[in-house]
């Protein structure tokens, strides 16, 4: 989350939003506060978030105020950054705005296919061409595998796990089941956000990693595009795993230098790029220069953040699932000021790793099958 002031934070403590992990009244009341994954409460926002969703209202003890459509919430996110009462990392904002358009497409499609929002999975063709902004009726060719995105939340995850590790380990699985995507760490080679995808072949669940590389920028030629997709596509290949997803998503692009791009590749586009088990699906998104959630506005947001420590508290729940296995490298190189924040990261894991922790408590508030039953 980064910085905020610390009535804000007391608040949050106070009303359960929050954890507190320390107290320093002796330093000017320095006090560190952790989130962790919660898809309850990413059910219940995404809920007030939804125009003409009525899900819950004042007679549930919901302020009528809190029900606003996603526009009025990036507003919000705008003047929130802006007062600083609430900065993510230097350069962060374009990653926060590009998983609030993916979000808010995604829950589009929840609310038409089920009102009351007990099905959270949507097909991953339909949640591309929303993206995409396309026509509602419009049709992608993804092959015979029916695949699927399930999250409602992207979580902060600083721990380096290879691709291959997530693949190997089951944290797919668990991720998808939980509703949640996650925004890698700083300088992650190649993407930003990891999304899990689940598909079926021949009547077998199989689940793989949608690499999501952001760009926040006014112009993103040609040949950036093609880097930016080569670049995911190699980690794919390093990894010996044959089957995902590279998106790339542009974001705050120019409509000038936009068309001109459009013009200019129109006449190379390759048809057949399609998502099937052993293959790697490759698609760039252009979220529109005034999209209605907003988005754009709020990549334009300047902010700044802080460092290792916070990145140890803020990965502390995912240090539970990964416990009892040996990884290569999840903290990133230290230095004199991260020893403190080595120490408290191998206590943590040695602690998680003393407890019994049964793999089915993972998936235990979701539907046994694809699509997630009410929370």
């Amino acid at each position: 989350m980064g910085q905020v002031s610390f009535d804000f934070a007391s608040e949050l403590v106070a009303s359960g939003y929050a954890h507190l992990t320390h107290f320093s009244p002796d330093q000017t009341a320095v006090a560190g506060i952790v989130f962790l994954p919660d898809p309850v409460c990413a059910w219940l926002a995404m809920t007030q978030m939804i125009e003409g969703c009525n899900r819950f209202g004042i007679d549930d003890g919901i302020p009528t105020e809190c029900s606003e459509p996603a526009l009025a919430w990036s507003e919000k996110a705008i003047k929130i950054f802006s007062s600083a009462l609430c900065r993510p990392a230097k350069g962060d904002v374009g990653e926060v705005a590009a998983a609030f358009y993916m979000l808010a497409c995604g829950d589009e499609l929840r609310f038409e296919q089920s009102t009351d929002l007990t099905q959270l999975s949507v097909p991953l063709e339909k949640w591309i061409a929303r993206l995409q902004h396309a026509d509602l009726n419009t049709t992608l060719n993804l092959g015979e595998a029916k695949a699927s995105v399930n999250f409602i939340q992207v979580c902060q995850n600083y721990l380096r796990y290879s691709l291959k590790e997530m693949q190997d380990s089951g944290l797919l699985k668990h991720w998808y089941l939980g509703g949640r995507g996650s925004y890698m760490y700083f300088a992650c080679a190649a993407y930003d956000i990891m999304v899990p995808v689940q598909y079926t072949v021949n009547g077998t669940l199989h689940y793989c990693p949608m690499l999501v590389s952001v760009k926040n920028k006014v112009e993103f030629w040609p040949y950036e595009r093609k880097a930016a997709i080569k670049a995911m596509q190699k980690l794919f290949t390093n990894a010996g795993i044959q089957t995902g997803v590279c998106l790339l998503l542009l974001i705050g692009l120019d409509n000038t230098s936009e068309k001109k791009t459009r013009k200019k590749t129109r006449k190379k586009t390759k048809s057949g790029n399609s998502f099937g088990h052993g293959q790697i699906f490759t698609v760039t998104v252009v979220v529109p220069k005034e999209d209605r959630f907003g988005a754009t506005n709020l990549a334009l947001c300047s902010t700044c953040g802080g460092g290792q420590e916070s990145e140890v508290m803020v990965s502390h729940a995912e240090l539970a699932l990964g416990a009892d296995h040996s990884f290569d490298c999840l903290l990133r190189k230290k230095n004199e000021d991260d020893g403190l924040s080595q120490l408290l990261f191998e206590e943590i894991r040695e602690g998680y790793a003393n407890i019994s922790i049964d793999e089915d408590d993972f998936g235990g508030a979701t539907a046994p099958d694809e699509s997630r039953g009410s929370t």
